[in-house]
């Protein structure tokens, strides 16, 4: 797996947002798409018990999504991911500016 993401272009829009063409190693995809949905967890606030866990087997743990699923779980992974930048960014600045 790469370490790196390479951007090949991004595109202006005319209501101020891009968008933004890679390319992304499968494994990389699979990353963003599990940080998507733990990111949609923590944002329904589906943890510390609301859900009771669950004993699955084995084959239920392998799901195939389509592909609109799979863009939603990577759309939020990306989401998260510039959200953690971000934040990392202005503890940084806050550190700095003591």
């Amino acid at each position: 797996m790469s370490d790196t993401i390479e951007v090949l272009d991004i595109i202006d829009q005319p209501d101020g947002s891009a968008i933004m063409n890679m390319d992304v190693d499968p494994e990389q995809v699979s990353a963003f798409a599990h940080t998507g949905l733990r990111y949609l967890i923590e944002q329904l606030g589906l943890q510390d018990g609301i859900v009771s866990p669950n004993t699955f087997e084995e084959s239920a743990r392998t799901l195939e999504l389509t592909n609109e699923e799979l863009n939603t779980l990577f759309h939020f992974g990306v989401i998260s991911a510039l959200r953690r930048g971000m934040n990392e960014q202005n503890q940084e600045a806050e550190e700095d500016g003591r």
